[in-house]
């Protein structure tokens, strides 16, 4: 196994990996940190959990000149939460580099002081997309052609949010910047907006084939239409998790399930997208002290946020968009460690469930009932995604025909059905290549073997 010190790192370096536990890389640090160190433009996908900060953290720090006062590289984090976890993980460099200046450009910092601190030109900035196009677009608030490296974090999450044109703006103001792009996925969309920056020679992908961690278990439990909070309870008296995740879609099914708990005197904790900004900080600060035994959570908590010795992963609902459910579990198993995630199952769930066996996830089926937890056979359901999609298109095409139709017979009335129907098809086409690229993908990473 390699080590942090047989890459061309400064002993000083070594020593504050050493003083915070770090002696060998992850997989992904193994691979990123040489190419970074050599100046290489990348974009890397790899697992939840596989330690993609400090494949990058390391050597922006090793490469930064802490003589000159200029911003040399900047980070961007999609939210406040995750922007502030990374400037934490930069800050505890600061010991072995007295010299390193870091600022975070945060909607959780006042505007005012992070503008004061601004003027004495960090190294690195941590910052989210909308305080950083405050700052470099709008005000021009201080000389960001200096920087030499712009890392995107969660870059798929930043696309979502419509950051791209402003990251444009501020890119092509530099001169032959490196472009460190780190997401769990890279949709066509994202990789083919960033070819301008990144060739697709420089794709690092190390994703596995459930694409969260492979210390990750999977299970589901058929709750059969039982009430969800005495599920919960039930769960909570029988498991004894350590640190347990409780994920559920709706804000008000998060506070529904954090009150009960509350009611029945367990150490529980929330976060969900509209707690203010000053709870919000105070929630996370209590939860990293080890205040909690149970988070419930919505699912802002599941991008991102490392949240130590979390043992095991609840979900009460399944997410709409299924890449959630990858990013819930990715909480847990981390850093070689084992974990797992639950999932509250009925007859209602049955699509997601066929769905994410499609993508490689491996579940456990358990059952409860009459307060116990029974079971353990590996589930099993016959492929229903094709049959379905065939029955949605021929649902689309009639309804496009019947759009197009007209009481009176009109000029060119055959060929506007011809090509209604052919563009209902090849938006379903479409839909299925997309499905079969995802599969291939997984199918791919089996058998790479690569471990933690």
């Amino acid at each position: 196994m390699a080590s942090f010190q047989s890459y061309a790192l400064s002993k000083k370096m070594v020593a504050a990996l050493a003083s915070q536990g770090y002696t060998s890389p992850t997989p992904i640090q193994d691979v990123v940190i040489p190419k970074v160190l050599r100046g290489e433009s990348l974009i890397a996908r790899s697992e939840t959990g596989s330690g993609k900060t400090h494949a990058f953290l390391i050597p922006i720090i090793e490469r930064l000149d802490l003589s000159a006062k200029e911003i040399q590289a900047v980070v961007v984090a999609p939210t406040r939460e995750l922007a502030k976890q990374t400037y934490d993980f930069a800050k505890k460099f600061v010991t072995f580099y007295p010299g390193l200046r870091i600022q975070l450009l945060s909607s959780g910092e006042e505007k005012s002081r992070s503008l004061e601190k601004l003027v004495n030109l960090p190294h690195l900035i941590i910052a989210t997309p909308g305080r950083l196009h405050d700052f470099a677009v709008q005000e021009k608030a201080a000389n960001f052609l200096t920087c030499k490296t712009v890392v995107l974090d969660e870059a798929d999450m930043l696309m979502e949010m419509g950051f791209f044109n402003d990251f444009n703006i501020i890119i092509s103001n530099l001169v032959k910047p490196q472009i460190l792009v780190f997401s769990a996925t890279i949709p066509e969309k994202l990789a083919s907006s960033l070819e301008h920056y990144v060739e697709p020679k420089h794709i690092i992908e190390l994703q596995k084939e459930n694409l969260t961690a492979s210390q990750v278990k999977h299970y589901l439990i058929d709750t059969r239409h039982q009430n969800l909070k005495e599920c919960l309870k039930t769960f909570i008296e029988l498991k004894h998790p350590y640190l347990l995740l409780v994920f559920a879609s709706r804000k008000e099914t998060v506070m529904e399930m954090y009150s009960y708990l509350r009611e029945l005197k367990y150490p529980v904790g929330v976060i969900h997208g509209d707690l203010e900004i000053r709870e919000r900080k105070a929630m996370m600060r209590r939860i990293r002290n080890n205040e909690f035994s149970i988070v419930v959570a919505s699912d802002i908590a599941s991008r991102g946020l490392d949240v130590l010795n979390v043992s095991d992963v609840l979900n009460i609902d399944f997410p709409k968009d299924l890449e959630f459910y990858f990013h819930r579990a990715g909480r847990t198993g981390r850093t070689g460690k084992e974990g797992n995630c639950f999932s509250f199952y009925d007859n209602d769930h049955t699509a997601p469930v066929q769905k994410l066996i499609d993508l490689g996830v491996k579940f456990e089926y358990l059952v409860m009932k009459d307060g116990a937890i029974t079971g353990g056979k590996a589930l099993e359901t016959k492929p229903t995604f094709r049959r379905k999609k065939t029955g949605e298109l021929e649902k689309e095409i009639r309804k496009a025909v019947s759009q197009t139709r007209s009481k009176t017979v009109k000029p060119r009335y055959k060929e506007k059905v011809r090509k209604a129907v052919e563009k209902v098809k090849s938006h379903h086409r479409r839909k299925i290549i997309k499905n079969d690229i995802r599969k291939r993908q997984v199918e791919r990473y089996k058998g790479e073997g690569r471990g933690e």
